[in-house]
């Protein structure tokens, strides 16, 4: 964990969607302190975006005392600006915290 799942209707040039993944996980392990290795990434191309952004950004991550309030901020502010870089588009986030405890989770 991390998981960032990103939802949008056209598919970017691969490029574009490699720099992105590059930038996303750079972030998870610097802001949020993750293993590489724990960090996924999710580009959902061809999502029918019926209403909102176009760009919607889910982020799943275990909740620790470290990923506080100014943490997330600093993780938003980042995915905000490689979104924008990489897509052009600036996306909906929404961050969601797991509580450790009631993760059950394999690879």
């Amino acid at each position: 964990m991390p998981v960032i799942k990103l939802f949008t209707d056209e598919k970017p040039p691969a490029a574009a969607a490699a720099a992105l993944a590059t930038d996303i996980e750079t972030l998870c392990t610097t802001v949020l302190d993750a293993r590489s290795d724990a960090v996924q990434v999710v580009l959902q191309a061809g999502a029918a975006m019926l209403r909102g952004a176009p760009l919607l950004a889910e982020v799943h991550y275990r909740a620790r005392a470290d990923r506080d309030t100014a943490a997330l901020a600093r993780f938003m502010e980042g995915l905000d600006a490689s979104c924008r870089r990489h897509l052009g588009l600036a996306p909906r986030i929404r961050c969601f915290a797991v509580d450790q405890a009631t993760l059950y989770a394999r690879n």
